[in-house]
């Protein structure tokens, strides 16, 4: 599951290419999903860092990275001054691009079927779009759902759940237990150490939101 929101923020990400093909989300998840296989198709054995460089230079400018850090730490993003939070958004893009970049090429094989009739709301502002994730070996179809919302750039992605179990959320449970034992502060020195070290998996999910 961990190694699936690999795949899912990466084909986030892509869908700054897609914009030009349409202005519905389901027009940008439809063309990212295909890009971004494209992409990983690359991937030789030989070239994976490359292909995961190219992947990761086409992907941030597309996420939100403010909002995904406000919701990931929570009430302790209220307490945060701006320097805090611009070293919390700052520091939380790192880690997820770090953790997440690592797997990507292992979904170069999977199948996505985007659903019609995404779920809008604030004005056609938010969008909800769901999608199943296929992979060979795999029985079952896993559910992906991808919060975006359009701003003036375009749409951008701050969120995603598999199977329920949301990005922002399984990083908030550990976010907040942080801030209450350190501070904010205390949250950007883990944050640091954990991008100064090796990179390690995806952290658990410890509830669904």
């Amino acid at each position: 599951m961990k190694k699936l929101l690999a795949f899912c923020c990466l084909l986030f990400g892509l869908s700054a290419v897609a914009q030009a093909a349409g202005d519905a989300p389901t027009d940008v998840i439809k063309d990212a999903s295909r890009q971004v296989l494209e992409v990983l198709k690359q991937d030789n054995g030989k070239n994976t860092k490359q292909i995961r460089q190219q992947a990761e230079a086409v992907a941030v400018p597309m996420f939100d990275f403010p909002r995904m850090t406000a919701l990931a730490v929570g009430l302790g993003w209220r307490q945060a001054s701006a320097e805090q939070r611009a070293q919390l958004t700052q520091q939380f893009q790192t880690l997820l691009v770090r953790t997440y970049s690592a797997t990507m090429t292992r979904f170069k094989t999977a199948q996505v079927d985007v659903k019609p009739n995404p779920l809008m709301s604030n004005g056609d502002r938010d969008a909800t779009v769901k999608t199943t994730v296929s992979l060979p070996g795999n029985a079952n179809p896993v559910a992906v759902d991808y919060s975006l919302n359009k701003g003036p750039q375009g749409w951008k992605i701050y969120n995603v759940s598999v199977e329920g179990a949301s990005l922002v959320t399984v990083y908030r449970n550990s976010f907040n237990e942080e801030v209450r034992k350190n501070g904010v502060d205390g949250l950007i020195k883990l944050l640091q150490n954990k991008n100064a070290a090796p990179v390690a998996a995806a952290p658990a999910n410890k509830g669904n939101g």
